[in-house]
């Protein structure tokens, strides 16, 4: 219990309903790791948003702007107060390094993303042939 709660004094982090952790196009600010709450990913095209995901205790986000520093490619809004630990950029590497568990998690879902959004193309290419279809 002790090792936790000095992990939420280091990196801790608690964020009201409504908040952005982050909007599309921002930079890295580091990996998240739900301890309580839920967070919405989503992708805005014009104003128009597509949740990509909905993610609860034990989830974690964030991680791929690290790894390819690059801007962030979704936004991320808490949907009930949450906690979170937030690892910042800098010991993101040092955590990899020092724990194969959380590697093999993070490409797990990594894998598991990869899937949803595979899913969802495939849910807009058949409503695209659809429409078109409709307008022959």
């Amino acid at each position: 219990m002790k090792e936790k709660e000095a992990l939420f004094k280091k990196f801790g982090v608690i964020s009201p309903a409504g908040t952005f952790l982050f909007q599309e196009g921002d930079p890295c600010n580091g990996m998240f790791m739900i301890i309580k709450g839920r967070v919405r990913l989503f992708k805005k095209f014009g104003q128009e948003e597509l949740t990509i995901d909905i993610l609860q205790e034990g989830d974690f986000f964030g991680e791929m702007a690290c790894l390819i520093n690059q801007p962030r490619l979704v936004s991320a809004q808490v949907e009930e107060e949450s906690q979170a630990l937030l690892i910042q950029p800098q010991f993101l590497e040092t955590l990899f390094r020092e724990s194969p568990e959380i590697c093999l998690r993070i490409i797990h879902h990594l894998a598991q993303r990869v899937k949803k959004l595979y899913e969802i193309m495939e849910k807009l290419a058949s409503e695209n042939v659809k429409l078109k279809k409709e307008k022959e």
